[in-house]
């Protein structure tokens, strides 16, 4: 249940990157541990640019392939965060809610990679997984998950992480939707660039366009009993 995704094309990131250096930052504890042994990182606090990001992410969120896969209720306020040489986020698990919502997912945008260290890992079990993003990908997992951030050895990592409520609340039913709507996502496009070659309608499908209504038909019908919604 570890997701990556192409998130921002080049004017969009160079957008978020012009917002986030033009920010005034402070120290990270404002927000989350006050020991610089867990927690040691800076934080971006004007409103206005806080603003601007959270604007823009919200907006790239509904045009990506995101809102499709992974149904979603909200989205926190984004936090710009930015970790200079030797700075660090020990291993620990975020709080089950934030801003009012569910934290189901913690996700995190890389906004450039001049820098070393600093990895991002997550672990499974006895099982941990680093992730060193390419700037514009978005990064999302369940946010029970116990991860961090590695120490940057060199260089400034700049990143935005913020949390996601599903309107999916089961969390099994949560990763197969995903999984499934990735399936219908692909054989969809498969069936629109290819001839239907069945030679019988005993499941009474001729077409592939009968092939993408009954795909649709189940996809949308386990979604929607499945979700619940808030306003």
């Amino acid at each position: 249940m570890i997701y990556e995704y192409d998130f921002l094309n080049s004017n969009q990131l160079r957008q978020l990157v012009s917002i986030f250096d033009s920010g005034r930052f402070v120290d990270g504890a404002k927000t989350g541990p006050k020991e610089k042994w867990v927690k040691d990182n800076k934080q971006q606090e004007d409103p206005e640019l806080n603003k601007m990001m959270n604007t823009s992410i919200a907006k790239f969120i509904r045009s990506s392939v995101i809102s499709d896969l992974h149904p979603l209720n909200k989205v926190t306020p984004v936090l710009m965060l930015k970790y200079e040489e030797g700075q660090h986020y020990s291993e620990h698990i975020d709080f089950w809610k934030m801003y009012g919502i569910r934290t189901d997912y913690t996700a995190v945008i890389l906004l450039n990679d001049d820098f070393e260290g600093g990895e991002h890992f997550i672990k499974i079990g006895e099982e941990t997984i680093e992730k060193k993003l390419e700037p514009g990908r978005i990064l999302f997992y369940p946010s029970e998950y116990v991860h961090g951030v590695r120490p940057v050895t060199k260089g400034v990592r700049k990143c935005v992480t913020f949390w996601m409520e599903s309107s999916i609340p089961d969390p099994t039913m949560r990763y197969y939707i995903g999984e499934l709507n990735k399936v219908h996502t692909k054989l969809v496009e498969h069936f629109e660039l290819t001839e239907f070659e069945g030679g019988t309608d005993v499941f009474g499908i001729k077409t592939n366009r009968d092939i993408i209504t009954a795909l649709d038909h189940v996809v949308c019908g386990i979604t929607k009993r499945s979700t619940l919604m808030r306003n």
